[in-house]
């Protein structure tokens, strides 16, 4: 869990104020052979940081390290707290400058640590219905085989995980008791239904981003797309599918109109799935405040799943949140080919 904002509210610094405030702290436990290391790596990839950078950097020379950081350093930047507030996708350069992350810039963050420090990190995405993702830093402990992960989070039990894990699943499946509705707050509305296979940052994206100061837009609007599989939670066998708003667009459930705005076109889903569409709305009504489908609607919305891999109330609001995408100037063909 990120560190919790004290009553007094948080301490105002400058940018190199606030990454000398981070090594002051980090020096005394500064390891000059993981700084040579780093160093030398930053310098390969042609990356520059300034001395205080590499210092805490180089001083979180392990997963765990990293996360301790992250839980005990870091402030969770909800971006999201009220509409006023400008969305942020802070490179890990403007993490240390901020002492701030959600979820995503906090994955960034300790994915571009672990790479410096070359431990082959690869990014995985737990997939919830009616609720936000999570995204993990996976890392494969050389000795033992195990895994474990870094992820941030403004929620208990929904940081990194030790490296125990004998399976990227298993590990995945650790999140399921303490992951509920942030929309509802209800601890029992559990809503993890999959995770992702293992995704390279640095195959896609390269390593530039790594020492970026701009914004990283790029990878937070692409870096789901056609090519990344998931796999359901409640299903062993070796099945995979899509991200869903991936596959609404591909199926022609989430359409495009003459004015650029995203719509669903229930006309498009399969035949069964039209009739359960019509019935869901009509029994759970289109309330602007969310609720979680209870009785027959529940029951509905079930096999509307079991038929798309989604839900109604999923469908419209991928619909939804799509428009920002695109107001964004990035275009459906980046994530779906043949679209």
């Amino acid at each position: 869990m990120s560190k919790p904002i004290p009553a007094s509210g948080i301490a105002r610094r400058s940018p190199s104020e606030q990454v000398k405030y981070f090594a002051d702290a980090y020096r005394a436990s500064l390891n000059r052979d993981a700084l040579a290391r780093v160093q030398a790596r930053a310098d390969k990839f042609g990356l520059r940081f300034s001395e205080d950078e590499l210092s805490v950097i180089a001083a979180l020379d392990h997963p765990d390290k990293v996360q301790e950081f992250l839980n005990t350093q870091i402030y969770y930047n909800d971006d999201h707290a009220s509409v006023e507030l400008e969305e942020t996708a802070l490179p890990p350069r403007r993490v240390l400058q901020t002492g701030r992350a959600h979820c995503f810039e906090g994955a960034l963050f300790a994915y571009a640590v672990n790479f410096l420090h070359g431990y082959n990190p690869r990014l995985v995405l737990l997939e919830a219905s009616q609720d936000s993702e999570h995204n993990l830093v996976v890392w494969r402990d050389a000795r033992a085989g195990l895994y474990g992960c870094n992820a941030h989070s403004a929620f208990p039990h929904l940081d990194g995980r030790p490296a125990q894990y004998a399976t990227i699943r298993a590990l995945a499946a650790s999140y399921v008791p303490y992951y509920y509705s942030d929309r509802t707050r209800d601890p029992n509305d559990l809503t993890i239904v999959g995770y992702s296979d293992e995704f390279d940052l640095i195959a896609k994206f390269g390593v530039e981003w790594i020492a970026a100061d701009a914004p990283l837009w790029n990878i937070y609007y692409t870096y789901i797309d056609d090519t990344w599989r998931f796999h359901y939670l409640n299903d062993d066998s070796a099945a995979t599918h899509l991200y869903p708003v991936i596959r609404a667009l591909k199926e022609k459930w989430i359409e495009i109109d003459a004015q650029g705005k995203p719509f669903v076109n229930a006309n498009n889903l399969p035949r069964d799935a039209q009739a359960l569409w019509r019935a869901f709305w009509q029994l759970h009504g289109d309330d602007p405040t969310y609720r979680r489908p209870r009785g027959e609607a529940a029951e509905i919305e079930k096999a509307f799943m079991m038929l798309t891999g989604t839900t109604p109330i999923d469908l419209d609001d991928n619909a939804f949140d799509l428009q920002f995408f695109l107001a964004a100037g990035y275009r459906v063909e980046q994530i779906v080919t043949n679209a």
